[in-house]
């Protein structure tokens, strides 16, 4: 019985919070919010196995937009207009009809 006492008393408290504060960040505007994308790191395949590789946009101080697709040693300049597509984003392309009947 001491032991369990003793366990309350050292557990440390929860966190009490301010439901009646105001966001800190609701404050920022959301232009602020905008960042310009580095890179994609994506990977193919299921949890126990697959392969990864990645697209990494050029940051050199030239100004060019240049994207380059790294895939283990194989570096090639990339179109960044399908990133979308390449990293297996956007729009189904596929109709999927479960067994249920449902069609997504």
């Amino acid at each position: 019985m001491e032991a369990a006492a003793a366990k309350q008393e050292s557990d440390p408290a929860p966190m009490e919070t301010d439901t009646n504060e105001t966001d800190p960040l609701a404050a920022i505007p959301d232009e602020d919010y905008e960042y310009k994308l580095a890179g994609v790191l994506v990977h193919a395949g299921v949890a126990q196995g697959g392969h990864y590789y990645s697209f990494i946009r050029d940051r050199s101080p030239d100004g060019e937009q240049k994207w380059y697709r790294f895939d283990d040693e194989d570096v090639t300049p990339f179109n960044p207009s399908s990133i979308e597509t390449e990293c297996f984003g956007g729009k189904v392309k596929k109709e999927t009809k479960w067994p249920n009947g449902q069609v997504h």
